[in-house]
């Protein structure tokens, strides 16, 4: 592109007057210096020389900026959404990060849209505690822009993008200026200046303002919704990607492209460490099985890689990841065989080719590697691995046919003697899964002498292209199936070590970090309300109730086993046992009423932040948090036992020392005195919040003796049933049960005669007031009698 001609032929273009330019001129001329600064860069140019380039290229672009602005304060000139975005995209290619600060001053001026963000160097900026721009490919020269807005300088770099007060404009024009209005052009643009300024929650903020429809109500298209995945991809927020995907698109029937899976499953990897991702990942694999006719091989094997990396994966998790992936293995051998859906509903099928096709394949080895991980690393029962390792020979056995036909059907060339250095130093570097990339040889030959009769030879003797050195150290194939001739180091497995304090230390952590941001239920992050059982387990309390008013059932059931504390000590807590065992109804239950803090957590999970009420430190990992029943207040353990008394700090309502729950506890003396309370509640007919258990009786006062009373009658029955039965004449019988009723009587009688309490019933020595000799008892009542 000839720069020097537009810059002569536009020279020319008059100031004033009919043919002065317009808005299509200006847009011309910005897009040429854009395109030229981006296509047309010099051979061998360094990174700092583009950079430099690209500066002139700018600062051209800004002066004629500010005759624009002037034409367009003096109403000769309208500034319409297009010609904003090709100078707002002209300084997103600058390496300054003034450059693309001042895209957000640029959409202000002239749209009048606040900037959300304080601007780049100012005292606000600096007091707003905003994170600093990572700026690696900018040069050390151009990062640092605070001297550009010394107060002595005039006018300093960004003053062209000043935004126009109302006051100025009414000095200036006798009319009000024409604001453009934005769209979705100007929606892409501010959201991808936030993304180079790493401001997160600005992007968030500016799309919901530009996005509301009581403002501007603009639509987003795909190249937003893009734009916005990318934000989130730079922030890790796995489950916000999966929201945009179920409610911006689904929802609003807008359809994705697989480049749009793409972004979703590379958040998924970036937000790795945190528990959820995975299964946020598979449920954007779900949107995508969904959505496209054929899946996206880049999709998948991010998602694969997603399982095989994951640190927090378990041998159940691996199991979803693979169920998910069936239907898609099949898919991407249904493409790799015969081919893809057309677009556009085309009949036929596109065959793939090149990228594509190694794509595809490279999909393939990775979900053979999820494979590899839950078989090799134990994390499933030897009685469940049958059909796993049937599946991951099926795929190897496909695998291998595949790399057989892309060879042409054509044996690797031997390795010769000359390159014997070569084939020795490559011995320890071969890998022992060769077996997956490269097809062993199978030679067909055709017997030349019988070639009327078309008899097919015997095939060569399979073997690996390499020398016999290097064919040791690869497994020996058996079939073409997928299996190998096992080793005598596979067979042998090494004795079971125990772990080191470290790894129980850690093994603990994570156990204690999921407890305190998971729902053991649902796997879902814990939000309030949140509750507590007997175990100081924490649930969401929408799960508990989704739980109790399910049917009985296998899910239930597989439900109900969560949560389960082991005991430490010879026959286990057997009171605490298991959540399905412990939880009956929301009587087992207490809400805990934790302190909400300011700001967020740094760590994945729940985004509110518990402290203490009394000393403000963090609840959570480490805490040693407790709550106290029944009015569920949580503080940490040290206030508790530090403040004696026997009344919440918070609401001052009464409680027992016994009531005071460790959450999460892992101490056994903990987990004792928690299993010795329920049994203690248990038996009064109480529940864990101290309510009265369903089913479960009051007792009246002096049961006891009502209830010892009985047992003597039925030992007194029994005995005279053992008397009946051992007469066999029915009169002597008769005769002596009513011998044995009157001798019951006789000592019920002779017993009472004998109680101190009922002879004072019957005692008439006790000094009574004489009635005879008062005479006015009928009038004054009675009177002390003299002794």
């Amino acid at each position: 592109m000839d720069m020097d001609a537009l810059w002569g032929i536009a020279a020319k273009i008059p100031e004033k007057g009919p043919q002065a330019a317009n808005p299509v001129t200006y847009l011309t001329i910005i897009n040429a210096v854009r395109q030229n600064l981006l296509l047309n860069p010099p051979k061998d140019e360094t990174a700092d020389e583009i950079a430099v380039r690209r500066e002139r290229g700018i600062l051209e672009a800004r002066r004629m900026w500010e005759g624009i602005v002037t034409r367009w304060r003096n109403a000769e000139l309208k500034i319409d959404e297009e010609l904003v975005c090709a100078m707002a995209r002209l300084l997103l290619i600058g390496s300054r990060p003034r450059d693309w600060d001042d895209v957000l001053s640029l959409v202000e001026q002239t749209m009048d849209i606040p900037r959300l963000v304080p601007q780049l160097g100012t005292a606000e900026h600096k007091k707003a505690g905003l994170a600093g721009i990572r700026a690696p490919s900018t040069p050390a020269h151009l990062r640092d822009d605070q001297e550009l807005l010394a107060p002595g300088e005039s006018p300093s770099r960004g003053d062209e993008f000043l935004a126009l007060t109302p006051h100025a404009v009414a000095r200036a024009v006798s009319s009000p200026l024409t604001y453009a209005r934005p769209g979705n052009n100007t929606l892409s643009v501010i959201q991808e200046a936030c993304q180079k300024l790493v401001s997160n929650k600005a992007a968030q903020e500016y799309w919901d303002l530009l996005t509301d429809p009581t403002t501007y109500d603009i639509a987003p298209d795909l190249n937003n919704l893009h734009t916005r995945l990318r934000n989130l991809r730079q922030n890790r927020a796995s489950a916000a990607v999966v929201a945009v995907l179920r409610d911006d698109m689904l929802a609003k029937d807008v359809i994705p492209k697989p480049g749009t899976f793409r972004i979703a499953m590379s958040t998924c990897i970036r937000d790795k460490n945190n528990h959820n991702s995975l299964r946020n990942a598979g449920e954007i694999l779900q949107i995508m099985l969904k959505t496209l006719a054929d899946v996206d091989s880049k999709a998948a094997g991010l998602y694969a890689e997603l399982a095989v990396t994951h640190p927090l994966a378990k041998g159940e998790d691996l199991v979803d990841a693979l169920t998910l992936l069936n239907p898609i293995l099949r898919n991407l051998r249904l493409q790799l065989g015969v081919g893809g859906a057309r677009p556009g509903n085309r009949v036929g099928a596109t065959y793939l080719r090149g990228e594509e096709r190694q794509d595809a394949i490279g999909a393939l080895r990775k979900i053979y590697a999820v494979y590899d991980r839950l078989l090799e690393s134990n994390m499933l029962e030897e009685s469940k691995q049958k059909p796993f390792k049937e599946a991951r020979a099926r795929l190897s056995s496909f695998i291998q046919r595949l790399m057989f036909k892309e060879l042409g059907g054509k044996p690797r060339p031997r390795v010769s003697k000359a390159n014997e250095e070569d084939v020795e130093a490559s011995v320890d570097d071969v890998d022992p899964h060769a077996y997956l990339k490269y097809e062993e040889e199978a030679l067909d030959q055709r017997d030349e002498k019988d070639s009327s009769r078309k008899q097919r030879a015997k095939p060569a003797a399979r073997g690996y292209w390499l020398d016999a050195r290097v064919q040791l150290q690869q497994p020996a194939n058996m079939g073409n199936d997928g299996g190998s001739i096992p080793k005598r180091s596979e067979l042998v497995k090494e004795a079971a070590k125990a772990l080191t304090s470290a790894q129980l230390k850690e093994a603990q952590n994570e156990q204690q970090e999921y407890g305190w941001t998971t729902d053991p239920l649902t796997r879902k992050p814990l939000a309030a309300p949140v509750v507590s059982d007997a175990a100081g387990v924490l649930y969401n309390k929408d799960s508990i109730i989704e739980y109790l008013l399910k049917e009985d059932g296998p899910e239930k059931t597989e439900m109900g086993k969560v949560a389960g504390v082991k005991g430490t000590v010879e026959g286990g807590f057997v009171e605490l046992g298991n959540f399905g065992e412990r939880v009956k109804g929301l009587k087992d239950v207490v809400e805990v009423k934790f302190e909400v803090g300011e700001g967020e957590r740094e760590l994945g999970g729940r985004g509110e932040k518990w402290v203490c009420p009394i000393t403000g430190k963090e609840l959570g990992l480490g805490a040693k948090a407790v709550y106290i029943v029944p009015c569920g207040h949580a503080f940490v353990g040290s206030v508790v036992r530090e403040v004696a008394g026997s009344a919440c700090l918070t609401c001052n309502e009464a409680y027992a020392e016994n009531d005071v729950i460790p959450i999460l506890p892992t101490l056994p003396t903990d987990i004792a005195r928690l299993n010795l309370r329920l049994k203690t509640l248990r038996e009064k007919g109480l529940t864990h919040a101290l309510k009265k258990a369903p089913g479960s009786k009051k007792r009246k006062k002096g049961a006891d003796g009502e209830e010892k009373k009985k047992a003597s009658d039925e030992e007194k029955a029994k005995k005279a049933q053992s008397v009946d039965n051992g007469i066999k004449n029915a009169s002597t019988a008769s005769l002596t049960q009513k011998v044995m009723k009157e001798q019951e009587e006789r000592n019920k009688r002779r017993k009472m005669a004998e109680n101190a309490n009922v002879k004072s019933l019957f005692n008439t020595s006790d000094h009574k007031p004489d009635m005879k000799k008062s005479a006015d008892y009928m009038t004054r009542g009675f009177s002390i009698g003299k002794k």
